[in-house]
């Protein structure tokens, strides 16, 4: 899935596997020595929140932000912040090896 030190700090890095209606999408989150990782998909209208382009994460690296409606989610743990979601992004298991790679599980 990539290395810690390719995500910015804070950042985010879009991830995408497989094709047509068989794509998974996702965002790996990265604040510190931390990364999270959240389904690439708005709970409000179900589009992926990297749907228009451009940076999902706020100014202060503290939310993340739906590109089509606006709705805004905390960065570390995808709760609802602002905007039309009423429920959170759904996270996904990630760690962190000690040599700074990322894996799912």
């Amino acid at each position: 899935m990539g290395r810690i030190e390719e995500i910015g700090d804070p950042g985010v890095r879009a991830l995408s596997f497989g094709a047509g209606r068989r794509v998974f999408s996702m965002l790996l989150v990265r604040h510190g020595g931390t990364v999270h990782a959240f389904l690439d998909a708005c709970p409000h209208a179900f589009l992926p929140l990297t749907w228009r382009g451009g940076s999902v994460l706020s100014a202060d690296g503290q939310r993340l932000v739906c590109s089509n409606h606006f709705a805004e989610f905390d960065a570390a743990d995808g709760h609802p912040v602002s905007g039309p979601a009423d429920c959170g992004l759904d996270a996904l298991p990630v760690r962190l090896e000690p040599d700074g790679a990322i894996v799912m599980g």
